[in-house]
């Protein structure tokens, strides 16, 4: 399931994918990751991931959902269909999709990298998102080390296409 959302300023593009049942992968933007969602009696969640546990609440109001990750608070618009930003910015940069950690960097300038291919991760929300090529290509700037606090939008590595 496909969607796009606003976050202030920033558009996302959500994808979630059921892997059997309660287990699920989202990948928002380029950052992709896996958990189970346990259904709590006061109508939360608890979203497990890698032994780290967040409780989320989500509250749709019309097209507009308030999420709570813990301690952290998102305000969501679903946007129309049909309005959607070139995957990994225009011209290939990637960006941190939220405030994190930057684990582990998997390549480096004039690496040939496959659509998909992982190139960091990040860790944020007590979750490990990896940032994956939206496109084959090859790194021309990596601008993020292991242990570089970022915050949502920061340019993290920029891939140009592969021409042909």
């Amino acid at each position: 399931m496909k969607s796009v959302w606003r976050d202030g300023e920033r558009t996302r593009e959500v994808e979630l994918t059921a892997l059997g049942p309660g287990r699920w992968r989202a990948r928002v933007d380029a950052a992709e990751f896996e958990f189970v969602a346990e259904p709590m009696s006061d109508g939360k969640l608890r979203l497990v991931s890698d032994a780290v546990t967040t409780v989320a609440e989500v509250t749709p109001v019309g097209a507009r959902r308030f999420v709570r990750l813990d301690t952290l608070d998102f305000v969501l618009d679903r946007e129309p269909s049909g309005r959607r930003r070139p995957a990994g910015g225009a011209h290939g940069g990637l960006t941190a999709p939220m405030p994190g950690v930057v684990t582990k960097v998997m390549v480096v300038v004039g690496d040939e990298v496959a659509k998909g291919q992982p190139l960091l991760a990040l860790e944020a929300m007590k979750m490990e998102h990896l940032i994956r090529a939206p496109h084959a290509g090859i790194v021309k700037r990596v601008a993020a080390s292991p242990g570089a606090m970022v915050q949502a939008g920061t340019e993290l590595v920029e891939v140009e296409a592969s021409s042909g």
